[in-house]
């Protein structure tokens, strides 16, 4: 199952017994998909923005979460775990959560149009310092620690949110980038099947 991406932070809900069936292509603007639905499968589709796919194995319910810098400003993933604890009353502490490739923050240079848009999207400058590196030339952007902050920001525990460490930019002979192919990349998927709880 898969939304339209928008780059906001919109989160689309799937509950049980209320999953579209049929071969439907219509699909709804968001940037995150959360469900309980066992079995379903969820997607981003990206090309160096981040992949974030979140499991709960206690109550039975998954996110997947595409994150680009405006996604991040907007605390995309934070809005995907509110969700989670709303809807299917997810424990943040038992939330495990995987952060796929996507542009690195060597790579991610940026303008300081973007420091001002966090800034102004009321993140702490303590935050905003630690995400945005400084370099001779332009700032860079390290949306690995930006949405690993806000996850944990979330209530997810440390240990429990690992990050792939791969840069799209960097290895574009194993992955899509946007940065690197422009309008002639491809898109990766990031999946994750919703689990099935066992019986007691």
């Amino acid at each position: 199952m898969r939304v339209k991406q928008v780059h906001g932070h919109v989160v689309r809900i799937l509950k049980t017994g209320e999953v579209p069936q049929g071969a439907s292509t219509a699909r709804p603007e968001g940037d995150a998909i959360v469900s309980n639905e066992a079995g379903l499968v969820l997607a981003v589709m990206v090309a160096d923005c981040v992949p974030i796919l979140v499991c709960d194995p206690v109550r039975g319910a998954a996110a997947a979460i595409h994150a680009g810098w405006r996604g991040t400003c907007a605390r995309v993933g934070q809005a995907a775990m509110d969700a989670m604890r709303r809807e299917f009353g997810s424990d943040p502490a038992n939330l495990i959560a995987a952060i796929g490739p996507s542009v690195g923050p060597e790579e991610y240079e940026v303008g300081e149009s973007l420091i001002e848009a966090f800034l102004a999207a009321g993140h702490a400058n303590a935050d905003v310092d630690r995400w945005f590196i400084r370099s001779p030339t332009k700032p860079h952007l390290d949306l690995w620690s930006a949405n690993r902050d806000q996850l944990i920001a979330a209530g997810l525990l440390p240990a429990n949110i690992h990050l792939c460490g791969l840069s799209t930019v960097a290895h574009p002979d194993v992955f899509d980038s946007y940065r690197i192919a422009g309008e002639r990349a491809g898109r990766m998927a990031a999946l994750i099947a919703v689990p099935q709880l066992k019986s007691a």
